[in-house]
């Protein structure tokens, strides 16, 4: 199970998200967007990137990822299951 305060930041920025997700279909279709406190970040061409960059600002578990025009998976905790990269 994870930590509330994980739970709590996925909420947030699934919402945020939400909120945006139609101009973000018409504007940044196949594009990453990064996420973290209820806020759009940044958008990415690659989702390594994105990834990458989540990890260094943020930490695991206090970012998610979205996909633009994918079904999310389970709201980017499939992040806190990868190994930090090098």
């Amino acid at each position: 199970m994870h930590p509330p305060e994980v739970i709590a930041e996925l909420e947030k920025n699934q919402e945020a998200y939400d909120a945006v997700k139609d101009q973000m279909e018409a504007e940044h279709w196949g594009r990453t967007v990064l996420l973290h406190d209820g806020n759009v970040v940044a958008i990415y061409n690659d989702e390594g990137d994105a990834y990458d960059i989540g990890c260094e600002k943020f930490g695991l578990g206090r970012f998610s990822l979205h996909y633009v025009g994918r079904q999310p998976v389970d709201l980017g905790f499939h992040a806190l299951s990868l190994s930090p990269r090098d």
